[in-house]
């Protein structure tokens, strides 16, 4: 916010910021899964197997919320810029025409 409350937004930061976060996302999908099968008795003990595939079954599923998260987001951010940056070349286009007597 500026020095009079104005909301103010870095469209170069906002766009960055899409851009980092499919970035997290593509890096994120390209560490792949980790499917290995453990046998019985590899980890020592049946409750330290089964500790292990439950986390691995909950890690899936975090990745795909965590993937459509930063998705969203990106998508968000893109399109306030996105928005934003048409409604200002609007803005540019009326204050030119009307300050050309009508000539855009």
């Amino acid at each position: 916010m500026s020095a009079k409350g104005d909301l103010t937004i870095s469209l170069i930061g906002l766009s960055d910021l899409a851009t980092a976060l499919r970035s997290v996302k593509t890096r994120m999908d390209d560490t792949g899964q980790v499917d290995r099968v453990l046998g019985n008795g590899e980890l020592g003990s049946s409750r330290a197997h089964d500790a292990l595939d439950g986390f691995m079954h909950g890690w899936k599923d975090g990745r795909k919320e965590i993937d459509s998260g930063l998705e969203s987001v990106a998508k968000m951010a893109q399109a306030v810029v996105d928005e934003l940056t048409k409604t200002d070349q609007e803005l540019k286009d009326a204050l030119a025409k009307h300050e050309g007597g009508g000539q855009p």
